[in-house]
Formats: structure tokens, C-alpha cells, sequence
């Protein structure tokens, strides 16, 4: 059964809005492994966009944990940035250019977690820092 294209979007704003237990806790029992497949299918519903009905139940609902994931983790990290004040630790934290979507996070992170296969068992929290640490490093303030 796969859904038509309203119901896709409503799956996916619905999933999205859900506390997950975990991440309440502050604790991420997600690996590399794990977020890799999940934002495959969301990269997947994304170039799928012409064709609705090639996409599945299972690829939407990994597909909206995906960028609900890697959003909530920017926003919770911007968040603890603009409360350490002007002077950003570049080995701490990642600077996202004006214009980047959440449609290019997710693929900049994909893109790393396949060139670093060895790290998949680690947390998908500590990878998608990493990954957007090396993606977007901030500018040492002169």
C-alpha cells in the first residue's frame, strides 16, 4: 500500500512533531548505521518528488524521522551557541551559511557518514556533529 501525496505529507509533518522517549532523555540510542538507512529513504522521497506512488509507508516514516532528527539537533545546537555569547570554538561547533536548507543538511550528512564507515556504530548525535563541524566549520574570529 503506498500513500498518496497529502497523506505522505501529513505521515510526515505528524512523525515529525512527536517527542521521541530518547531524545527526552538526552540520550540518542540511534547509530550510524540506523540514520544512514532512515536518511537514505528521506533523500529518496526528496528525488522521488515526480512520482508519489514510488514511495513507501516505511520510507516515509524513516524519511520524516530523518529530518526531524537532524533538524531538532541543529536547532537544540544553535540554540546552546547562542547562549555561549560571540566567540564560537571551531572544534566545538558548526556555522551554517545563510540559505542552507534542511534538504542539504541531510545530504551533507549522508555524504559523511558514507565516507566514514568505520564511526556507523557510534551515536548518530555525535556523528551529525561531526559531520556538520566538517560541512560548515565556523571562521576564527580575528
Amino acid at each position: 500500500m503506498t500513500l498518496g501525496r497529502i497523506g505522505q505529507l501529513t505521515l510526515l509533518v505528524c512523525i515529525v512533531m512527536l517527542p521521541h522517549g530518547a531524545s527526552a532523555l538526552g540520550t540518542s540510542s540511534v547509530d550510524g548505521n540506523e540514520i544512514l538507512k532512515k536518511c537514505l529513504s528521506y533523500v529518496h522521497m526528496l528525488d522521488s518528488n515526480a512520482n508519489p506512488s514510488a514511495i513507501s509507508e516505511e520510507d516515509a516514516v524513516d524519511g520524516a524521522y530523518c529530518v526531524g532528527y537532524v533538524n531538532g539537533m541543529v536547532d537544540d545546537r544553535f540554540y546552546w551557541q547562542m547562549n555561549e555569547g560571540s566567540t564560537l570554538d571551531p572544534l566545538k561547533h558548526f556555522c551554517l551559511p545563510d540559505g542552507v536548507s534542511p534538504n542539504q543538511t541531510v545530504r551533507v550528512f549522508i555524504k559523511w557518514l558514507q565516507d566514514n564507515p568505520a564511526r556507523l556504530h557510534e551515536h548518530a548525535s555525535h556523528l551529525l556533529i561531526d559531520a556538520l563541524r566538517d560541512g560548515f566549520p565556523c571562521r576564527k574570529q580575528q
